[in-house]
Parts: structure tokens; C-alpha cells; sequence
């Protein structure tokens, strides 16, 4: 059997995955299927025109995409290298695309960023791209190596373009026929040019994965019980529109027909004739939708165990809970965003050191760079204060503790240099204020006022009686 060639595999990769994250991006956005248990439902329910659906697939993604933010970098030993690093991180709007990345890593398991030059403008280009156009070989003996990486989008005229990413090159390819034929990847041809040069000796595609045993999404758990719930929910609607409504009914010889069932109407029954069956009404009772909600409610119950979701995000609780009871119902979460972060960021670190190459501060370590993500815990203001006034009363130096909060070097320095003008101000109006008080003082002082000679009752000189007048 012959060996498959770098583009077959790359065309089988990305065709083979795009079905599959696109119903993982529909059960994020609420567009999900509805899902029954036998043919028969399938068929009775099939001309049902409304779609019902209760969405906690992006309850269970979004609680984790809030608590995942990069907020800025550091290198080790280079403030320089640093500050360069945070302004490509902004120029490049990877600020924002990272939220973006974070979303698909979650949803289908996978997330890309390429970075490359962009020589017309002399600039240093990074963006996020769908894991449903981009795919990373690796090494077998090393799944940590890059051996290739490839891309395909579909271009403006409407046919293919793929490109295959090496540490020494780059091969373009192209179809001649419209996307929507294309389904062999034969018809990719070299394109014009077939190759370009890589100056950088590293693959520009950098992969972000939620775990590195598999490509998994977030939502692999939860999507059957989320099935069910929207089979409920489809469910109750159809009982509250035929059965929710109480049904009445008459028995009677006479004509009933001019008897309506609707508000504001009063029926006028008539008597039997004395003859046959008295005339006698009664009501049917109304479909109890107490019990689809009670079902729903368990089910999703279900899914914040599965997922480790916090219940009070599904559900509302009574009251406000305190800062210590939000971070035991959260510990599982953040537990979880912690393994994420820990994923992600050496990734980013990766990143990072590649944009610094690209913009020419020459081969910076991985090693150095360290990609700085707010911590995911939830802790109210006065909580985060009391414990910081704790940790310090303990013996723990008040930089060490706001470094353990996030605080950077830089953030540190400053606050070091704040503290230092504001007790010299305090100081200097200290001073200030003595000196003026002693002029004060001696400005309303009367002239002569304690000098010797001066006659005060009690100091030398004084003569201790009235005027002219002997001791």
C-alpha cells in the first residue's frame, strides 16, 4: 500500500472534521436538533413548525470562557522584551481573538493561531482561525513536535486554496473546480507560485487543545442530556397547547351546537326532555406540565454534575452567597479552568515567542515568555481583602501576596513607588503645617512679650505692684 502524501492526509483531516463541528457550534448557539427515542415520534412530531429548545450547552461553555482571560505577558529578565510583547499583543488584536480561540478550544476541542509578516506593511500579522480550516501533523515518536501543518479556505472565486506549512517552506495548492465539487484531493493542484521560503525555521500554526490525550469537546457529555431536555420541552409545549386547557363537556337530547367554549361566555344549557338522558355537564382535567419541568429540572441537574458546572448558574438561587460559599460551589469549576490555563498557556507561550521573533528581538527562549491569565476564582472585594490582610499579618511580604494575586512586577514597582510619594507628601505637609503653626505663633505674640525688663508680674525685673508705687 502506498504511502499517502502530506496533501492527501491534510484534505482527509479537514474534510473528515467539518460535519462534526458544525453540530457541536449548533448545540452552542441553540440551533440543535430535535432529537426522539423511537421512528414513530419521529414521524408524529415531524410537521411540528415551532422549535423549542432550552440551551444549557452555553451555560456550560460560557461559565469556563469568562474565567479564561489573557490579560497580559512578562519575559523573564527583559522589561523591554515584555512591554514589545503587550503592544504586539494589542496591535495584533490577539486580545481579542484569544476570547475567540478559547470559544472553539471549548466547543469542538480545537483552536489555531498563525502568525507570519506581512511585508507590504512591515507588521507583524496573528489571528485566530477555525479548527474546522486548519490541522497539525505531529510526530509519532515526539506528539509534541510539529512535523506539518496545514490551511484551506475557500477563496473569493469560489474555489479552494490550502497551504502546507514546514519549518523550511511553505507549499500552496489550488482547485480549479467550486468548493461545493471538490470532494478528492486530487483536485488540488500546485498553485502560482508552488512554494515560498520559511526564514524562520518553525511551523507559524500554533495549536490550542482543551486536553492533550485527545481533541474533545466541552460539550461531548452534555449534549445527550441536552437532547432530552429539548424532547421535554417540545413535549410540554405540545401537551400545553392540546391539554392544558380544561376540556368541558354536556350530555343532553337537546341541540348543543350554539354552546361555545370560549372567555367571557356564558353557557345556557338545556333541560332534558324528561324522556331519555338528563342533560348533565362536567370538565376533562388539564395535562399536569408540573411534571415536564420537574423532569427538565433533573436533567439539568445532570449536566451540572457532569460538566462540573456550578448548579446556581443554571438555577436561582435564594440570597447572595458569601465570598467562602462561592469558592466551594466554584472549586470544581475553577479546577477544571486551571487545567485549561495550564493547557492553553503553554501554547501562548509559544506565541508569544514566535511574535518577538517576528518582529525582530532575535530567538527569545519559550521559557521566558509567561502569558499572565486572570485567575479564575470568583472572590468578592472584602473577601479578597481579608485575605490579603491575613496573609500579611502572618508575616507574608504584602508584594509577595499581590504577586500570588496576579499582580505583576511592573504593577508591584508602581505601587511601591505610589506608596513612597504619597508618605513623602504626607510628610512634607506634616512639615509644612508645624511651620506654619510657628509663625502663627509668633506673628500674634505681643511685642516684647517674655523679654527680660519687660514688667510681667513674675520675671526679672518686675516690680510686682502698680505704677509709682513702692513693692
Amino acid at each position: 500500500m502506498a504511502q499517502k502524501s502530506d496533501l492527501q492526509l491534510a484534505y482527509e483531516a479537514l474534510s473528515g472534521k467539518a460535519e462534526a463541528y458544525r453540530t457541536l457550534w449548533q448545540y452552542y448557539d441553540g440551533d440543535q436538533p430535535l432529537t426522539y427515542s423511537t421512528e414513530r415520534l419521529d414521524e408524529i412530531f415531524r410537521g411540528l413548525k415551532a422549535r423549542f429548545t432550552q440551551n444549557w450547552c452555553a451555560v456550560v461553555v460560557d461559565a469556563m470562557l469568562d474565567r479564561l482571560n489573557l490579560a497580559r505577558w512578562q519575559v523573564a529578565g527583559d522589561e523591554a522584551a515584555a512591554a514589545r510583547l503587550n503592544e504586539l499583543y494589542q496591535e495584533t488584536e490577539l486580545h481579542l481573538d484569544s476570547e475567540d480561540a478559547h470559544l472553539a478550544a471549548l466547543v469542538c476541542g480545537e483552536a489555531f493561531i498563525v502568525a507570519w509578516p506581512n511585508e507590504d506593511e512591515g507588521t507583524v500579522e496573528a489571528f485566530y482561525n477555525d479548527p474546522r480550516l486548519c490541522h497539525i501533523q505531529y510526530y509519532q515518536a515526539n506528539p509534541r513536535r510539529k512535523l506539518w501543518a496545514a490551511k484551506w479556505w475557500e477563496a473569493s472565486d469560489g474555489t479552494y486554496r490550502l497551504t502546507l506549512y514546514y519549518p523550511d517552506r511553505l507549499e500552496y495548492y489550488a482547485t480549479r473546480k467550486a468548493a461545493r465539487k471538490v470532494n478528492s484531493w486530487k483536485a488540488f493542484e500546485p498553485g502560482d507560485p508552488p512554494q515560498a521560503e520559511n526564514p524562520y525555521g518553525e511551523i507559524p500554526v500554533f495549536h490550542l487543545r482543551r486536553t492533550r490525550r485527545a481533541i474533545t469537546s466541552e460539550l461531548a457529555n452534555a449534549i445527550r442530556p441536552q437532547d432530552a431536555v429539548n424532547k421535554l420541552l417540545a413535549d410540554m409545549m405540545v401537551a400545553a397547547e392540546f391539554g392544558a386547557f380544561r376540556q368541558r363537556w354536556v350530555i343532553s337530547t337537546a341541540d348543543v351546537g350554539p354552546l361555545k367554549n370560549a372567555p367571557n361566555e356564558i353557557w345556557n344549557i338545556p333541560a332534558g326532555d324528561g324522556l331519555g338522558q338528563a342533560t348533565s355537564a362536567g370538565e376533562f382535567s388539564q395535562t399536569d406540565l408540573v411534571v415536564y419541568l420537574n423532569a427538565m429540572d433533573k436533567l439539568a441537574t445532570s449536566i451540572a454534575i457532569i460538566t462540573r458546572t456550578p448548579k446556581h448558574y443554571f438555577f436561582g438561587q435564594g440570597g447572595d452567597p458569601s465570598g467562602e460559599a462561592l469558592i466551594a460551589m466554584e472549586s470544581p469549576l475553577n479546577r477544571k479552568c486551571q487545567r485549561c490555563i495550564d493547557v492553553f498557556g503553554a501554547t501562548w507561550r509559544q506565541v508569544g515567542a514566535f511574535l518577538l521573533t517576528l518582529d525582530g528581538w532575535g530567538d527569545v527562549a519559550e521559557a521566558e515568555v509567561e502569558p499572565q491569565f486572570d485567575a479564575p476564582e470568583t472572590v468578592q472585594p472584602r473577601t479578597e481583602a481579608e485575605i490579603r490582610q491575613m496573609s500579611v499579618a502572618a508575616g507574608l511580604p504584602l508584594a509577595t501576596v499581590l504577586r500570588a494575586e496576579g499582580w505583576t512586577d511592573a504593577e508591584i514597582e508602581q505601587m511601591e513607588q505610589d506608596k513612597a510619594a504619597e508618605q513623602a507628601a504626607a510628610t512634607a505637609g506634616l512639615a509644612q503645617a508645624l511651620v506654619e503653626q510657628q509663625r502663627r505663633a509668633e506673628q500674634w505674640q505681643p511685642a516684647g512679650a517674655g523679654e527680660p525688663g519687660s514688667g510681667e508680674a513674675g520675671e526679672p525685673g518686675s516690680s510686682g505692684g502698680r505704677d509709682g508705687e513702692a513693692a
